[in-house]
């Protein structure tokens, strides 16, 4: 499925009464874009079976006394299943989720300070999406849209 499919089951499946899908539908520039720079459409997430997302505290590459805290997106379910992480928690799964709906639902994961996309199963290839960062595109994406239009010429 492409970034364009997904981007419109995210509109077609958000809850009406919360202008959701209009706010997709703002930011879905933003997840495309970023989408363009991924490998892959859908990563595999390992997840609990009450479907909370395995998070991995990390040494902060310019701060190593500072963690942070990341989710790893796999390449495939094959990748996923031998990591290390899968390996030491034999209660976890790894199921496909699209990358619109990874890109969208990260800005609201609090904890989490970046998402990790591996983009071969051997891990020699990541993109970091950091959190704060698509959090501030999202946020000034809306407010414009949000700025009413007042024509050049009202004067």
């Amino acid at each position: 499925m492409n970034i364009d499919q997904q981007l419109q089951d995210l509109i077609d499946e958000a809850p009406p009464e919360a202008d959701l899908k209009q706010a997709i539908q703002t930011v879905a520039p933003i997840i495309q874009a970023i989408a363009k720079q991924l490998k892959h459409s859908k990563y595999y997430i390992l997840q609990s079976v009450d479907k909370q997302w395995l998070q991995a505290t990390v040494a902060h590459k310019d701060t190593p006394t500072q963690p942070k805290r990341v989710i790893y997106a796999y390449p495939s379910l094959a990748a996923a299943a031998k990591d290390k992480l899968a390996k030491s928690n034999p209660g976890l799964m790894a199921l496909p989720i699209p990358v619109a709906r990874l890109l969208f639902q990260l800005p609201s994961i609090a904890p989490v300070d970046s998402l990790i996309f591996l983009e071969t199963d051997s891990r020699d290839q990541a993109i970091e999406v950091r959190r704060a960062d698509l959090k501030g595109l999202f946020q000034n994406q809306l407010t414009q849209a949000m700025k009413p239009q007042i024509p050049p010429n009202i004067a």
